[in-house]
């Protein structure tokens, strides 16, 4: 193996290890509109998502959202999956966006059987970020200053970086 086919192995396993950081620091945020959604009737959800309801899904996620996060900052993507596989329990992917600030996230909220996760697809920063310096602290602040309200403690384990969800 080369030393240049190393260094690129290693820029993508750092690379993955942040894009990692980014994820739990915003599924650690919206850690309360994720369990509004769960409270909704699954059926429901189902339905919206495998017809393509795209309205009807984006005003469940709105009411799930607007308890939590200014206006527009995270909402559906206009985007559901449904994952219906023998012997698995049911699998819903949505594609969500959070928009704030400098940041623009797209990601999909995947709510499974008894798995909840969050997978960013793409970041984007304002002109003017600095993309080499803006790591998961400052996209914990842009995620803190998007909330109506300080995220409660029951939602920020102990794996959740310390100082982005707790306020």
């Amino acid at each position: 193996m080369t030393h240049e086919h190393t260094h690129t192995i290693a820029a993508k396993t750092t690379k993955a290890r942040e894009m990692q950081a980014f994820e739990e620091v915003l599924a650690c945020n919206i850690k309360d509109v994720i369990g509004d959604l769960c409270m909704a009737d699954a059926d429901v959800i189902m339905s919206y998502a495998t017809n393509q309801l795209h309205g009807n899904m984006r005003e469940i996620i709105t009411s799930a959202a607007e308890l939590y996060f200014k206006d527009n900052t995270l909402t559906y993507a206009h985007g559901a999956d449904v994952s219906l596989e023998w012997g698995h329990p049911p699998c819903l992917v949505l594609d969500m966006e959070f928009v704030h600030g400098p940041v623009s996230v797209f990601f999909k909220l995947v709510l499974g059987g008894q798995h909840v996760g969050v997978e960013i697809n793409r970041m984007l920063l304002n002109d003017g970020v600095d993309t080499s310096t803006f790591d998961s602290v400052e996209f914990g602040q842009v995620l803190s200053s998007a909330r109506l309200q300080p995220l409660p403690s029951r939602f920020a384990p102990s794996y959740c970086p310390k100082g982005v969800t707790r306020h």
